[in-house]
Parts: C-alpha cells; sequence; structure tokens
C-alpha cells in the first residue's frame, strides 16, 4: 500500500459561486447541486435539484460521471460520488474532486474521504469558530491509503453492501414498527 497527499491523485475545483439567488428555469439544461440535494447518509443526489440553461456555465465546472463532492463547509465534511451523465455543476459549498482513475477509484475515494481517519485529518483542520471550513489547501494536503485496484474495488463493494443492508434494515425496522402498532391497536377493539 501506498500514501499519495489527495492533490497527487484527483484534481481539486471549487464549485460554482453564484452572486444571485438560484432560480430553477424550465427546461433547463444543467443541474444545481447543493446542499439540500444531498441524502442524509451522503451517499446520494436525491430530489429535484434545481435546473439552470447551461448558457454563461464553463464546461470545466461541469460534474462528470465518478467526480467527488466534498462539503468544505461547515462542521461536517463529508464527501458524496456523483453519479449521472445529467450535466451538472456544484455550488461553492462543495469542493470537486477528480480522481485520476488510473491510481484510484472513485468509489473508494469516496469511501476514504468519509473514514474515521480522514474525518480526524479534516476536524483538526477545520477553521471558523461557528461555521467551519476546510481550506483547499489543506483538503489537497490530505494523505491517502491506496491499496492496489483489486483491494480498493473490494472495499467500494464492501461499503455499498453495507450501505445497502442498513438501508433494507431501516425499511424493515419501519414496517415493523407500522405492523406492531396496527397489532396493539386491534388488540384493543
Amino acid at each position: 500500500m501506498q500514501n499519495y497527499y489527495l492533490n497527487n491523485v484527483s484534481k481539486i475545483d471549487s464549485g460554482k459561486s453564484f452572486r444571485h439567488r438560484i432560480e430553477s428555469v424550465p427546461n433547463g439544461e444543467c443541474l444545481v447541486i447543493q446542499m439540500k440535494n444531498i441524502s442524509s447518509d451522503h451517499s446520494s443526489i436525491v430530489g429535484e435539484p434545481q435546473s439552470i440553461r447551461l448558457d454563461g456555465i464553463s464546461h470545466s465546472q461541469l460534474l462528470g460521471n465518478g467526480d467527488i463532492l466534498f462539503m468544505a463547509k461547515g462542521n461536517r465534511n463529508f464527501a458524496t460520488l456523483y453519479q449521472s451523465d445529467q450535466p451538472a455543476i456544484a455550488v461553492s459549498l462543495f469542493f470537486i474532486i477528480r480522481p485520476d482513475r488510473a491510481k484510484v477509484l472513485p468509489e473508494y475515494l469516496t469511501w476514504f474521504l468519509n473514514s474515521s481517519k480522514a474525518q480526524g485529518y479534516f476536524e483538526q483542520r477545520r477553521l471558523g469558530v461557528t461555521i467551519g471550513n476546510i481550506r483547499k489547501d489543506a483538503l489537497a494536503q490530505l494523505e491517502v491509503e491506496l491499496p492496489d485496484m483489486k483491494k480498493q474495488k473490494q472495499i467500494a463493494e464492501l461499503n455499498n453492501l453495507m450501505r445497502t443492508e442498513k438501508y433494507l434494515t431501516q425499511e424493515y425496522l419501519e414496517k415493523k414498527e407500522v405492523f406492531l402498532n396496527q397489532t396493539m391497536i386491534n388488540l384493543i377493539k
């Protein structure tokens, strides 16, 4: 296993800064990913992101399938994998991490950024008293442990299975609660 700085295995860009409130445009071709569009477990894009026209959007700002959104602002600095070919941009709350796929799998890197080791690193480097902030240079200097591609794939698959199991378990518990509550109501009758 080798260690690399994040900026040696990926390119890091800033999200798009908007000077005004984002207004959704009917038939807009480009999604705008904001904090409210990230699932509670940070694993996916949810809801219906606002859409805007591509006019005035630099091609370099568009997200690609496999780019990672890193929440740089706030006291929870997490990573979410963008898995779509739909044209989209992320707001400036995020850094966009574009993995060098010859060195690192996006799914593995997303897992690593959310791991306790990386989160400890961010905790030590978070600036700001009320609202935390991770600077780009601090993110770039994160040491990433890179096993070979086969092990990266195994870790990514295990992480995906764990998330699926967590989701299914939660769904099961919710249905069981509804069933048991209905059973108790029927016992009263």
